[in-house]
């Protein structure tokens, strides 16, 4: 295989087939092929400062996510 055509399937765009305890099975239009089980990277509990244009701020928490069936994701 050419470096060209490895390094193009480095990143790729697949859409959601299942999803299960913070992971997800992903479909390659290109090939049909689909993935194993993929962990979606979480960072927990992530402080998010927040300064409206008013004046007031306060803090917000990031919850986890989780991709749904037909979504398309970054792979």
């Amino acid at each position: 295989m050419d470096k060209s055509s490895i390094m193009g399937r480095l990143v790729q765009v697949g859409t959601v087939t299942a999803v299960s305890g913070g992971r997800a099975r992903v479909k390659f239009p290109d090939t049909g092929v689909i993935s194993g089980w993929l962990y979606v990277p979480q960072h927990q509990g992530a402080a998010v400062p927040v300064n409206p244009a008013d004046g007031h701020s306060h803090g917000a928490q990031l919850g986890a996510w989780t991709p749904k069936v037909n979504e398309n994701v970054l792979v």
